[in-house]
């Protein structure tokens, strides 16, 4: 499809769903309820993992996270006690990293995009580095809409706006991964976080894999 022409498509599509938000009451999200049945690996060779979940303040039932269905995070530490948090989080509206961390203080530095390899094929991530006072983060993060990672902004709408037009369920999840660093040890978090993936992948339930990491395309 001609790149100009995915951009008419999606504003046209934007103004449906905006005109359709007016006529309609905006009801709560409700997802598949997917992620709370998800068995996430605490355990992965040299990693160890606890969840804490709660630790994210994140409360479906108020107005503010209307957006939200559910929401995981657990925080691993490997051998040499270098930490990380995991993060998966359904949500109506794809969310984006970058407005939780400017909300909570945090200056942002948007990096190059990240390919990383599990079992048979590659996926590509956004790539954050987020400062605030001694917390500096990187951050990786990727949308996975039916075992399919979606990287491209136009292609994220597409799909979001045909699914809540047309009222079709599906798995659209966000998952993130928060390593501390500073921006001089960059390389080594991200070599961090490839050690962790590729962990996880070949840990991970092999029914729920391809929902976590996408699928060969």
């Amino acid at each position: 499809m001609d790149y100009k022409f995915r951009i008419w498509v999606v504003i046209l599509l934007l103004v449906s769903a905006l005109l359709s938000s007016y006529v309609f009451p905006k009801a709560k999200y409700k997802g598949t309820g997917f992620v709370l049945k998800l068995n996430v690996p605490t355990t992965l060779s040299d990693w160890i993992g606890e969840d804490v979940s709660k630790e994210l303040n994140i409360n479906p039932t108020q107005e503010v996270f209307n957006f939200i269905s559910d929401a995981i995070a657990y925080q691993y530490t490997n051998n040499q006690r270098e930490k990380l948090l995991f993060i998966i989080l359904d949500a109506g509206n794809f969310h984006h990293p970058k407005v939780c961390f400017t909300s909570a203080g945090y200056k942002i530095k948007e990096l190059e995009d990240k390919e990383f390899k599990v079992m048979d094929h590659t996926f590509k991530t956004h790539a954050l580095f987020t400062e605030r006072g001694k917390e500096n983060f990187l951050s990786f993060y990727w949308i996975v809409v039916d075992k399919n990672v979606v990287h491209e902004w136009i292609e994220q709408k597409l799909k979001q706006l045909y699914f809540s037009l047309f009222n079709k369920k599906r798995v659209g999840l966000m998952v993130r991964i928060d390593i501390p660093t500073t921006e001089n040890n960059i390389k080594n978090a991200m070599n961090i976080a490839e050690d962790f993936i590729t962990k996880m992948s070949a840990a991970f339930p092999k029914e729920d894999k391809e929902y976590i990491f996408g699928g060969k395309r």
